[in-house]
C-alpha cells in the first residue's frame, strides 16, 4: 500500500515539473496570474510516447492539442501518388495539432507520428475549449498560437514554391542544424518536398 502511494506521489511530482515546463514557456509571451498557471496544470495531462508511435491517424478526428516537452513530433499525409509529405516538425516547447480537424472536429487529413521516445503535455479539445472560456489569457495564448500556425504556414508555401531542392536543403540545415541530427533523411527529404537521393546530394555539394 505504502508502495503504491509512493509511486503515485513520484508520479504527481513529475507531472508539476513537466507542467511547468509550459508555464515557464508561456511566461516567456504573456504574464501569468497564479490562478490561471492552476488551470493550465489542471487541462494538461501528462503523456509519454514511444519513438514512432501514432498519436493520430489520418482519417480519424484530432481531439489533442500537444505541446512538447522533451521529443519530436510530426505531421504527414501521403499525396495522391503514394508519397509522404511531413507538413509539420515540433520539437521542444512548440505545439503539435492537426489545427483544423481539432478546431473543427473533422476528419484529419494528417497523421502524428512521435519520431523520437518523449514526453507530451495533452489537453482533449473539450477541456481546450473549457480552458479558454475560463481563462482570459489561455485566450490570448490561443490567439497567438493561431496567428504563429498562419505566419508558418505562409512562410512555409513560400519557401516550398520559390527555392530550388539545394536551396532548400541549404536554408533546412541554417535553420535548423539542432534539428537534422535527430531526423532521418527520408523525413527530411519529405518535408522539403524532395527525394532522399537528392537531399543527399544536395547535402554532400553544400559540404564540399
Amino acid at each position: 500500500m505504502f508502495r503504491d502511494f509512493f509511486i503515485h506521489l513520484m508520479m504527481k511530482l513529475k507531472t508539476m515539473k513537466e507542467q511547468d515546463i509550459l508555464i515557464e514557456f508561456a511566461k516567456k509571451h504573456f504574464e501569468i496570474p497564479k490562478n490561471d498557471e492552476e488551470k493550465i496544470k489542471k487541462y494538461f495531462k501528462l503523456r509519454w510516447v514511444e519513438k514512432n508511435e501514432i498519436l493520430l491517424n489520418a482519417g480519424d478526428v484530432c481531439n489533442h492539442l500537444y505541446f512538447v516537452v522533451q521529443g519530436i513530433l510530426r505531421t504527414f499525409h501521403l499525396n495522391a501518388n503514394g508519397t509522404e509529405f511531413t507538413r509539420l516538425i515540433r520539437k521542444e516547447n512548440q505545439f503539435c495539432t492537426v489545427l483544423l480537424s481539432f478546431l473543427e472536429k473533422k476528419a484529419s487529413v494528417a497523421t502524428i507520428q512521435a519520431l523520437e521516445k518523449g514526453v507530451l503535455l495533452a489537453i482533449t479539445s473539450e477541456d481546450f475549449r473549457t480552458l479558454t472560456k475560463e481563462s482570459e489569457i489561455v485566450q490570448k495564448i490561443y490567439t497567438k498560437t493561431l496567428e504563429d500556425f498562419e505566419n508558418f504556414h505562409l512562410k512555409r508555401l513560400e519557401f516550398l514554391t520559390s527555392y530550388s531542392p539545394k536551396e532548400k536543403t541549404e536554408i533546412f540545415l541554417k535553420e535548423y542544424h539542432d534539428l537534422e541530427p535527430r531526423l532521418t533523411d527520408k523525413v527530411i527529404a519529405s518535408y522539403l518536398q524532395i527525394t532522399p537521393e537528392t537531399y543527399c546530394r544536395c547535402k554532400k555539394s553544400l559540404e564540399s
